[in-house]
């Protein structure tokens, strides 16, 4: 079940590590709607599905960068194991939602989970934990873009192929150029952006934004694809690849 991002306007919630992030949400049962509300109103792209399958599907295509396991229990520890062994899922955070007790905790942590928070839980609390987690998110780092001579980009050899040529990109442009590729049409400003150039290390400023815009532009036009980064005047930039190819997000 899909649910709508929430909405916001306010630039510092940009920042925020949960606004436009995509979570993964497993609940057997119906999850908290306070919960849903406050992941909604983050700005988070969320998910929810009651089945491990579905679950185990949406990671392998989806890409979220935060799982959440809602009721815990001892029993997901071996689904838990066999996803954290999957590619897909190589450095993956999963924050695990079960009764309080260490036997329950340790079962969670052990499994794979990079956090137990037990229940009766405070959604502040919740929400500050999974921000703490998305902070540290290296997951999208591991993902391979390839679509044919499109393009295609290697984190491991930290090598990109547009248009079946190689293009030499300095890391930080590996990194902005990866990051767009692996979200294809989609919008994102100065600010998320700056985040995505700096690691979230530090705030740069618009204007050494669209600095790297334009390196990235002249990289491209090498490989005749400068016209694929686009401005999208009052909102930011987005990478938008020609119609007739649908890009292929595969697992490194």
């Amino acid at each position: 079940m899909a649910i709508p991002q929430g909405s916001t306007t306010n630039n510092n919630v940009e920042m925020d590590p949960l606004y436009q992030a995509r979570i993964l949400l497993l609940a057997e049962t119906a999850p908290p709607s306070g919960l849903i509300f406050r992941l909604q109103g983050s700005g988070a792209f969320l998910r929810t599905t009651s089945a491990m399958n579905d679950a185990f599907q949406l990671v392998a295509g989806w890409h979220p960068a935060l799982l959440i396991l809602h009721d815990w229990s001892a029993r997901l520890a071996p689904w838990l194991m066999e996803l954290s062994a999957y590619p897909a899922c190589a450095g993956l955070p999963v924050l695990a939602i079960g009764m309080d007790g260490d036997a329950n905790a340790m079962s969670a942590l052990d499994a794979g989970a990079s956090a137990y928070v037990s229940t009766p839980y405070s959604e502040t609390l919740l929400l500050a934990q999974a921000s703490a987690l998305l902070k540290k998110n290296q997951h999208w780092k591991c993902l391979a873009v390839e679509q044919g001579s499109l393009i295609q980009v290697n984190p491991g050899s930290c090598r990109v192929w547009v248009n079946g040529e190689e293009i030499r990109l300095s890391r930080r442009l590996f990194r902005f150029l990866h990051y767009l590729a692996l979200h294809p049409d989609r919008t994102f400003s100065s600010r998320e952006i700056a985040n995505v150039l700096t690691d979230g290390r530090s705030l740069i400023q618009e204007n050494s934004v669209a600095a790297q815009v334009h390196r990235l532009r002249k990289c491209l036009e090498k490989a005749g694809a400068a016209e694929w980064l686009e401005t999208v005047h009052g909102f930011g930039y987005r990478l938008s690849l020609p119609p007739k190819n649908a890009i292929d997000v595969k697992l490194s």
